[in-house]
């Protein structure tokens, strides 16, 4: 699985619009043993708590690209890009980090 492309074709399609309305940006940093590593930064206008966050960005990965749909849960690093003007996770301090668990029996 080539997570290059798969951030390129997410990028294209969803995350711009996330970043240019609410100023979201979201990357899949890794997928092992069915769970989702997933980096976000928010902006000064996204207000959703933490934990919804996590829900919600991880529900669209799944749900967007056929290559994760077997995934059974999420591991989400939330940073806020409103403290630092750095633009990965690795020089933004980490504020959150939530897990998801999918409901695998009901196939969400």
């Amino acid at each position: 699985m080539d997570i290059n492309n798969i951030n390129k074709r997410h990028f294209r399609k969803y995350d711009k619009y996330y970043n240019v309305e609410f100023g979201v940006s979201t990357k899949l940093i890794d997928y092992r043993n069915c769970i989702l590593f997933i980096e976000v930064i928010i902006g000064s206008n996204w207000s959703i708590p933490p934990y919804k966050t996590a829900l919600e960005i991880a529900k669209h990965w799944k749900n967007t690209h056929p290559e994760l749909k077997y995934a059974i849960g999420a591991k989400i690093f939330i940073a806020d890009s409103k403290d630092e003007d750095k633009n990965t996770i690795s020089q933004i301090k980490v504020k959150h980090k939530k897990g998801i668990l999918f409901n695998f029996w009901n196939k969400n």
